[in-house]
């Protein structure tokens, strides 16, 4: 059985699309939030939320098959600060050290539109040196019938099968 692990869980959609389209099913998750942690729990119920992706010790977590992570926005909406990659809440260096010890052979991303312009570079050249093939889109929210534009950034990132890239402990 494939399973997916998943971080900035919020309401789990990204986690139920990725079980949408690749199968699977949820071995953990993490999200801080108390709304999403309420959700998730009522939702999959022993199923591990392993809390502050900050301070988890990778090495000790179960291995999965698909990673998920549609981590925060604000670092780079242009309804905030736009801070980018010197905003706080911008938390893909530690996502990328989790793909790096976890070594997960898909791993599944979000993000807003102007991610792409602002700080995505940096994610892009990190798969890369991990080892990934990463393929990436915009789908808006009226692609799918949402009487709004929301446009957001989906990645899909895949094991690079002619190199061995180590075992990802290298991650600085």
């Amino acid at each position: 059985m494939t399973r997916i692990g998943s971080l900035c869980t919020g309401y789990g959609g990204l986690d139920i699309a990725a079980h949408a389209v690749f199968g699977g099913e949820l071995a953990w998750w993490s999200d801080v939030e108390p709304g999403p942690i309420r959700l998730m729990e009522s939702r999959y119920p022993g199923v591990p939320n392993l809390g502050d992706l900050k301070t988890v010790e990778w090495s000790l977590v179960e291995r999965v098959d698909i990673l998920t992570a549609g981590y925060p926005c604000q670092p780079f909406s242009p309804a905030g600060k736009r801070l980018g990659i010197e905003d706080p809440r911008h938390l893909w260096p530690w996502i990328a050290y989790a793909i790096a010890v976890l070594r997960p052979g898909r791993v599944v991303l979000e993000n807003v539109a102007r991610h792409l312009r602002e700080g995505f570079p940096i994610v892009a050249a990190d798969l890369t040196a991990l080892g990934y093939d990463a393929r990436w889109c915009l789908v808006r929210a009226s692609d799918i019938g949402a009487p709004h534009k929301r446009e957001r950034l989906f990645v899909v990132a895949d094991t690079a099968r002619e190199h061995d890239h180590g075992t990802g402990n290298e991650w600085p």
